[in-house]
């Protein structure tokens, strides 16, 4: 079983982190490319300045007139720097003072541009190009250090991953809450349907999304069709006691004139028998469809009743927890907790005792009696799940099945040991739905 809920927000959680880290990584080289395109923009004006001011003197040697070119090339290392070749004549700016200008084999009848490393940790993007001015074949480079341009861009890096990871817990906490909400709808729902199972009301009365609209269509549809096959079944089973106890009673009269008792103990074998089933098939039909079971207003008409059934016998009843319903069905728990503290009046001698109790897993009901107790070998035999005691028999067996019937439809436990006031202790575990 895994939860909706946390899966839908995990599957959030991951797409956001890939999509903002894809978006960083974009984001990131996107600006890189532009900075150097912003540099090289700088380069190729720089490179236009130098053909303008570069001249040739009256000894056909060539020069750069300093006056015009930018200032910046006169200082040394100052992060720009040119270097220009004609023929076999060097000339380079006073920035590149000892550096070595690195030079790159690189095609120069086509303006391009590279990147070099340059003293210390610098980093250039020198672009180069060819140019003929009087009838010379100038080859210009120009370098800028862009190390610290790039340095800048991770601050900024670090800014954005800072604002998007802000960005990211904002988004997915707004879509958990989202998330939270839109999935109220199925508490509201759940509730709904219990009050239907409860028979607080006739259909699912509450406002659902479009899309969980033919759901809830279907879970009435289901709800009625299911009410309407156990109430075929009560008035089925309700037609089939009326029509076998007049014939039986008719065979009954005709036997106990003609027969002797030995002979009319399987008849009265096949009515108990009858009437055992008859209740077990009514059990089994009520559940899921009664009320929850309220025991403050359930438990003390059943003590009053019995007591009066039982008058020698003093039943006390325990809810240390104050537990004060459970959600199980009314007539089952009428019938289980009715045929334990039944059993236990039948054959204690003074006193039984009833405990209600909550569990990690649910509820457990223990009965004890002060009566005389089972034999050991009856004892380990009505352990063992699912074998019962006969229940035509006179003793604790009456009304096992029935309970054994309860408790396994709700997938608990009945178990059987030695009360400490003497009898038989009787305890059900239930587990309850969360």
């Amino acid at each position: 079983m895994y939860s909706l809920k946390k899966k839908i927000t995990r599957s959030l959680v991951i797409n956001m982190l890939v999509v903002m880290s894809g978006l960083l990584v974009t984001m990131y080289f996107s600006m890189q490319q532009l900075l150097q395109d912003y540099v090289l923009t700088r380069l190729e004006h720089d490179t236009e300045s130098l053909v303008t001011v570069i001249y040739q003197d009256q000894k056909q040697q060539w020069h750069v007139d300093p006056t015009k070119m930018s200032t910046i090339y006169n200082r040394v290392k100052s992060s720009h720097y040119y270097r220009l070749t004609v023929g076999d004549q060097t000339l380079t700016s006073r920035s590149v003072f000892d550096t070595e200008f690195p030079i790159s084999e690189k095609d120069l009848a086509s303006p391009g541009h590279y990147l070099a490393d340059g003293p210390g940790q610098e980093v250039w993007l020198v672009r180069y190009q060819q140019v003929n001015k009087n009838n010379q074949l100038i080859n210009i480079w120009v370098a800028e250090n862009i190390m610290p341009l790039r340095q800048q861009l991770l601050h900024y890096s670090a800014y954005a991953i800072i604002l998007i990871l802000i960005a990211t817990t904002m988004l997915i906490y707004l879509q958990r809450r989202t998330l939270e909400r839109s999935f109220h709808i199925f508490e509201v729902l759940r509730q709904n349907i219990a009050s239907v199972r409860h028979k607080e009301m006739d259909k699912i009365g509450v406002q659902v999304p479009r899309e969980i609209i033919p759901l809830v269509n279907e879970i009435e549809i289901l709800v009625e069709q299911l009410r309407n096959r156990i109430n075929r079944s009560r008035h089925a089973i309700s037609n089939l006691a009326h029509e076998l106890k007049r014939p039986l009673q008719l065979l009954s009269q005709q036997q106990e004139s003609s027969a002797d008792e030995e002979q009319l103990k399987p008849l009265h074998d096949i009515r108990a028998i009858l009437e055992r089933e008859l209740k077990r098939a009514k059990i089994s039909g009520s559940q899921g469809l009664g009320g929850s079971f309220n025991i403050d207003q359930e438990l003390p008409f059943m003590i009053e009743v019995l007591a009066k059934i039982y008058p020698p016998i003093d039943i006390h009843f325990e809810n240390s927890e104050n537990i004060s319903s459970l959600d199980l069905d009314r007539d089952d728990m009428l019938e289980l907790i009715g045929n334990l503290l039944d059993n236990a009046c039948k054959f204690a001698s003074q006193r039984v005792n009833f405990q209600i109790t909550g569990t990690e897993q649910g509820v457990k009901l223990i009965v004890d009696d002060d009566g005389k107790g089972i034999e050991k070998d009856e004892m380990e035999k009505i352990k063992k799940r699912g074998v019962r005691l006969d229940e035509t028999r006179e003793g604790h067996g009456l009304g096992l099945g029935i309970c054994w019937d309860i408790v396994n439809s709700y997938h608990g436990n009945l178990l059987f040991f030695a009360s400490p006031m003497g009898g038989l202790q009787v305890c059900v575990e239930i587990p309850l739905q969360t």
